[in-house]
């Protein structure tokens, strides 16, 4: 096999030509971000990696479609946002009853009432506070990926923040 440059725009440009050993690289350059994104929103590994799932199959349908090579990873974040929301939609219509076996409690209540916490916010909320704080992206990227200005971007974060501080003074 000849050496394969492993830049993302590189990548897409190759796989959007019919390379999929190229688009599996690609894949897996970005799926640990791809992951967090979707986690971030859902707060569900299982959904998360159903959201990744369904991300890459999208995208391997249509990456011959994608215009601009050097923005793919926007375009899969893009993507995994929209998965999730979709999941998270039909999540909210089922009524999940869980019981937890007697003797066996959650260790970590603190991450486990964080996570509760950032569940109760509106879905611009939570995708602000995923792609920041799970995802790693600064504020420039996610205005990006999100296509909306960096100041909606700078509010919406600052709101989410104030949410999340008056939900723990009230604990």
């Amino acid at each position: 096999m000849a050496e394969i440059d492993e830049t993302p725009e590189y990548l897409a440009i190759k796989a959007s030509k019919g390379d999929e050993e190229c688009f599996v690289i690609l894949c897996n350059l970005l799926k640990n971000k791809l992951f967090r994104t979707a986690k971030g929103i859902l707060n569900n590994e299982s959904l998360a990696l159903d959201a990744v799932s369904e991300t890459i199959f999208r995208a391997y349908k249509s990456i011959k479609k994608l215009r601009e090579p050097k923005y793919v990873e926007t375009w899969f974040v893009r993507i995994v946002i929209n998965a999730a929301k979709n999941i998270y939609r039909r999540k909210k219509h089922e009524i999940i009853v869980e019981t937890v076996p007697e003797g066996i409690y959650y260790d970590n209540h603190s991450k486990f009432e964080f996570s509760q916490m950032i569940e109760t916010l509106q879905p611009k909320l939570r995708e602000i506070i995923s792609l920041k704080y799970f995802s790693g992206y600064t504020l420039n990227e996610i205005s990006t990926t999100l296509n909306i200005p960096e100041g909606t971007v700078k509010s919406r974060l600052n709101k989410a923040l104030n949410l999340l501080r008056l939900e723990v003074s009230y604990e």
